[in-house]
């Protein structure tokens, strides 16, 4: 078994304190001086990553702001393989550390970091079989770039949430705000990988989102973008019901009041729900009001809301999986031309 171990290249001092005590104690680990100059720099990580059964990370500021480092943890995180964290900044703490990693063990001490290495692959692959296999093997496949993507998604949605409190946050709370955004990201990403192997349609991962003024919603859509789900985009009632007359989406989103009228929100969805029983529809307006969610509910939608992380909790909870899909009846075909009762009630 071979330790790697992971950490930003400007470590590199807190890298050698780390080699030296492995060299100690004899345990392997693979040498970043082996990446070969020409080669391509995340192919000769990846499979680094693939071939090493231990990973110890070097926490430090510059490593848990390093996309780099996010995909090599997010790589032996997802493949089942253990993480020694060894938290080499003195003020770090556990909170600040990489949301896949809070709560696991952490050692500020050298020495008990390369204890802990040699004890585990002393015990070989009896560690793997150890290890919980509830974990999602697919994020081991992550690139960068997806691990990127996910990150921009717990940013944006931490934003798309700040945008609904009228007071200013201060850096703390953003902080806070990202690391349950990011929860809530792997979350919905975890979700969507679900319903894509359970799932052999195509119409899985697509959501239809029905909104005079998308420009609006860029934030929640990049945080549900970040969970590998795609977007319809319509700007009227008749637009989303065109498109939902030829197309199946897992979910419908859509906005109250547009320039048709102040209620259109729920003439979509009696419209919908005239034809549709099964697919998840969710208001996103302007209020969330006991009496908004009731009157929703009565009309057949799965949720109401005005919070960004409301509604991707909401969504996610709502992805089809085999089970949904037997149970789901077929559905008719969506006449575009409808003639729709509006009713002359104040926007929700």
């Amino acid at each position: 078994m071979t330790a790697f171990i992971s950490h930003s290249f400007e470590n590199k001092p807190e890298f050698e304190n780390v080699t030296d005590a492995l060299d100690l104690r004899a345990v392997p680990y693979w040498n970043p001086a082996a990446i070969r100059p020409g080669g391509s720099l995340r192919e000769q990580l990846r499979a680094a990553v693939e071939r090493c059964d231990l990973c110890i990370f070097i926490a430090t500021r510059k490593s848990i702001d390093s996309s780099w480092c996010g995909a090599e943890l997010g790589a032996f995180w997802g493949a089942g393989k253990p993480i020694v964290v060894y938290v080499a900044e003195p003020s770090l703490s556990d909170g600040e550390l990489p949301q896949i990693v809070q709560g696991d063990v952490w050692e500020r001490r050298i020495a008990k970091i390369a204890d802990r290495a040699k004890e585990i692959i002393a015990q070989g692959s009896t560690v793997g079989a150890s290890i919980d296999r509830n974990r999602n093997s697919s994020v081991a496949q992550l690139t960068v770039e997806q691990l990127e993507k996910m990150i921009v998604g717990a940013v944006s949605l931490a934003a798309a949430t700040s945008k609904d409190k009228a007071a200013p946050s201060n850096f703390d709370e953003v902080g806070t705000a990202v690391r349950g955004a990011a929860r809530k990201v792997l979350a919905g990403f975890q979700a969507s990988e679900a319903a894509s192997r359970e799932l052999v349609d195509l119409w899985h991962n697509k959501i239809l989102w029905v909104d005079d003024r998308p420009e609006n919603n860029a934030f929640e859509r990049q945080a549900f973008e970040a969970m590998g789900l795609e977007f319809t985009l319509a700007l009227s009632t008749h637009e989303a019901l065109h498109v939902l007359a030829t197309r199946k989406f897992a979910a419908i989103i859509s906005d109250m009041g547009r320039k048709e009228g102040p209620r259109e929100g729920y003439a979509l969805l009696e419209a919908v729900r005239a034809v549709d029983q099964a697919t998840p529809f969710f208001i996103y307006a302007g209020s969330r009001a006991a009496q908004h969610q009731r009157e929703a509910a009565l009309r057949g939608a799965q949720g109401t809301t005005n919070i960004a992380d409301e509604l991707v909790e909401m969504v996610t909870r709502a992805l089809p999986t085999g089970t949904r899909r037997s149970s789901r009846p077929p559905r008719r075909r969506l006449n575009s031309n409808v003639s729709l009762h509006k009713k002359n009630h104040g926007r929700s």
